[in-house]
């Protein structure tokens, strides 16, 4: 289905929201939530991230993919049955044998505005995880305004693989520091193309005499191959998939937070729950899961994004901050 909201702008000028989904009546317009207000520029973003979040359910109903709810996405749907109020995107993870199907349909699936991005479809995007952009729109985070990177960023929602945690302290520990070192080299040779245009030649500089120390050690022919370093990332997040270990993490994104560990007994089955004007999975036991994450997570306390904001633009495109 495919739908058109023509919306005024800050401006006063008209323009049309780049969504294929049916929006309830009201849906964009300010809203007080819990004494928090949401402005209506923000339920434009929701609606964009709410329209990505409906094309990834469609692939993963059609191709037999199981997702869940993470985050505080998990926790909106329980505590408010849609977003927190003071939240400005959606989590969602899956167990890695799911997600690497996922990477392999959804490039495919998506069609213009959508796009689907890892470090193979977007090379220098560097994330550990893939996320969903809308192309005609902008979600430049904070932290990241200033440095023109060249990849897609458009509006997001985020898709985190989850991976085994090995029991054995000393053997997690190893994997993490191969793991921390082949993303470091993978970040580093990436920031020496032009997709990275804020670095200066004297940065550049810099750069390429950190990456001289590997030169030894590593294959010179492959030394400046961002994709060759994120790809043995990825195998050692990978790396005790094979084993059934108790507790699981969204490894490529923060390794070490043990806030991000969870029982992998938690995610065998989903309910759906309401969130918005949609239903997604989320944990059976979410009670136990969100416990595990928040703590009393039913208590009412604002907190903050965990990406620390970002630049939003549901009228311009991402290229146009450029």
């Amino acid at each position: 289905m495919e739908e058109s909201y023509y919306i005024q702008s800050q401006k006063g000028c008209e323009y049309m929201l780049p969504i294929q989904i049916d929006l309830p009546k009201n849906f964009l317009e300010e809203e007080i939530r819990c004494g928090y207000k949401i402005s209506s520029e923000m339920k434009k973003v929701w609606a964009v991230e709410m329209d990505m979040l409906y094309q990834l359910d469609q692939i993963c109903r059609k191709c037999n993919i199981h997702y869940f709810a993470s985050g505080g996405t998990m926790l909106g749907a329980v505590r408010h049955k849609g977003f927190i109020p003071w939240d400005d995107d959606i989590d969602i993870m899956m167990f890695r044998e799911e997600y690497d199907k996922l990477c392999k349909v959804a490039p495919k699936e998506l069609k213009y505005p959508y796009f689907f991005q890892t470090e193979y479809t977007d090379k220098g995007s560097l994330r550990g995880h893939a996320q969903i952009r809308n192309c005609k729109t902008t979600g430049i985070l904070m932290s990241e305004k200033d440095k023109k990177y060249q990849f897609n960023q458009g509006i997001f929602v985020d898709i985190f693989p989850l991976d085994a945690i090995v029991n054995d302290e000393e053997l997690f520990h190893r994997q993490f520091k191969r793991a921390m070192k082949y993303k470091k080299l993978a970040f580093q040779i990436a920031k020496l193309t032009t997709r990275y245009n804020s670095y200066t030649l004297q940065s550049k500089k810099k750069i390429f005499i950190f990456l001289l120390h590997y030169i030894i050690k590593l294959d010179f022919l492959h030394l400046f191959s961002s994709e060759k370093y994120y790809k043995k990332f990825e195998d050692e997040c990978k790396r005790y998939n094979y084993m059934n270990t108790e507790m699981v993490s969204t490894l490529s994104l923060q390794f070490d937070n043990r806030q991000h560990f969870k029982y992998r007994s938690d995610y065998q089955e989903p309910i759906y729950m309401d969130f918005e004007f949609m239903q997604i999975p989320v944990s059976s036991q979410y009670d136990h899961a969100l416990r595990v994450r928040y703590g009393e997570y039913m208590k009412f306390e604002k907190g903050t994004s965990y990406h620390g904001g970002a630049l939003f633009d549901t009228e311009k495109p991402y290229s146009e901050y450029m």
